[in-house]
């Protein structure tokens, strides 16, 4: 295992313990034997890329993010902070989605309805496209700042 290979699964691990003050016994064996079989996983990668890849489509990744919401619903933060109280999940419909996208339309017309009426008026309307311009080609006659 090459170096980056190592420093990935390092980094999986302390995000667990630089978030979390993880003191239950049982929940550190299960961590050091994921941890164990990630090691073992990745031993035969010179490749950091590949390693990825590979770690994303096998079953360790699902294993990682499950311990992950394990610790999370069990362990107090590194500040001491309870974990989060069990919400239900919402079963999101078909009927939900075409909902939201209803809901997308009608906030963008009123918006757009609402930059047309400010658009109309004297003064404001020549503002706003003095500033559109100015944001689209103030970059070109910027001068550079030396360092």
């Amino acid at each position: 295992m090459n170096d980056i290979v190592k420093s990935c699964i390092e980094s999986r691990k302390n995000a667990l313990f630089s978030t979390y003050n993880i003191q239950d016994p049982a929940t550190l064996s299960q961590i050091n034997d994921y941890f164990a079989r990630l090691e073992e996983f990745g031993k035969d990668f010179n490749d950091a890329m590949e390693f990825e890849t590979k770690f994303a489509s096998s079953p360790l990744a699902q294993e990682y993010t499950d311990l992950f919401v394990l610790v999370m619903n069990t362990e107090t933060d590194v500040n001491g902070n309870a974990p989060a109280p069990q919400t239900e999940e919402k079963e999101y419909t078909v009927a939900d989605e075409v909902a939201d996208d209803v809901a997308r339309l009608a906030r963008r017309k009123a918006r757009q309805e609402a930059y047309d009426v400010a658009r109309d008026i004297p003064g404001l309307g020549q503002a706003m496209t003095a500033k559109q311009h100015m944001d689209l080609f103030g970059g070109i006659f910027r001068r550079k700042k030396d360092d």
